[in-house]
């Protein structure tokens, strides 16, 4: 079934909380009376989480990468030890 324009913007609004109260409101009465409307709700949704959890794996390997640079090139000797004085306190 092919979803029209307005419908994603409605699934969009629902999934991401935005929009008006009144339109939520006739939004969850829709995904009563339209089974198929429920379930473009749930994969949205679900698309949401993987992007998100996809997001925060690449930040963590970002991060893992900068610390292991910081934490080992030769050039960041002296921030190290900084680092190690501001622990060992």
């Amino acid at each position: 079934m092919k979803t029209s324009w307005n419908d994603m913007q409605a699934i969009e609004g629902y999934a991401l909380s935005s929009g008006n109260p009144e339109d939520r409101v006739l939004f969850q009465a829709r995904l009563l009376l339209e089974p198929q409307l429920k379930a473009s709700v749930h994969w949205q949704q679900e698309t949401y989480a993987l992007a998100r959890e996809y997001g925060r794996l690449k930040l963590k390997t970002e991060i893992e990468e900068v610390a292991n640079e910081v934490f080992t090139a030769k050039k960041h000797e002296s921030f190290r030890q900084k680092i190690r004085n501001i622990f060992s306190k």
